[in-house]
């Protein structure tokens, strides 16, 4: 009976794991990393109690930007990482702007001819920025949209959408107007 070890050294791996002492996780240094909601008020990453889960970073230098998005052979799901792009960026790749409409950042997104820009500081918009979406296997289908909800949540300040102009779709992203 050869599962019957395996099954064993399984339990024993899981009692080691949950009798593990949580004095040894690390504690946020700066009260700013401390995600406190008051009531009435969300907060910034508002997938706390979602089934998916997404996280924004700055910058990060040495690293190509670029994206990839992965199927979770164990969880069935979908996992997208994005590297340095801008916010405009993040935008395309959210509705699915790129061409072919293939899961690689080795084809460019649409010309920039066909992104129409309408806001205050567009300077803005070039900031660079690093992403991060898991999604459950019974959200995949769903997958752009909730990439799409993730990055308004992130930059309430705008809209993006698609719209027909001149007889050619543009994406176009606009101040939200308070």
């Amino acid at each position: 009976m050869k599962t019957t070890p395996l099954i064993l050294m399984a339990l024993l791996c899981l009692n080691f794991c949950y009798a593990q002492d949580k004095k040894n996780c690390p504690k946020p240094t700066k009260p700013s990393q401390v995600i406190t909601a008051k009531p009435g008020i969300k907060p910034n990453n508002s997938s706390v109690n979602q089934p998916y889960k997404y996280d924004f970073s700055g910058f990060k230098s040495g690293y190509q930007p670029g994206y990839i998005v992965t199927d979770d052979a164990f969880m069935k799901g979908k996992t997208i990482v994005v590297r340095n792009y801008s916010i405009i960026q993040l935008f395309t790749l959210a509705l699915r702007l790129q061409k072919g409409n293939i899961d690689t950042s080795k084809e460019q997104a649409i010309g920039k001819d066909q992104i129409v820009i309408e806001v205050r500081q567009p300077e803005k918009l070039n900031t660079l920025y690093c992403y991060k979406l898991v999604v459950p296997f019974y959200l995949t289908d769903n997958f752009y949209i909730i990439m799409h909800q993730s990055i308004n949540e992130e930059f309430p300040q705008y809209t993006a959408k698609m719209e027909r102009r001149d007889g050619a779709d543009v994406m176009v992203i606009k101040d939200k107007e308070l």
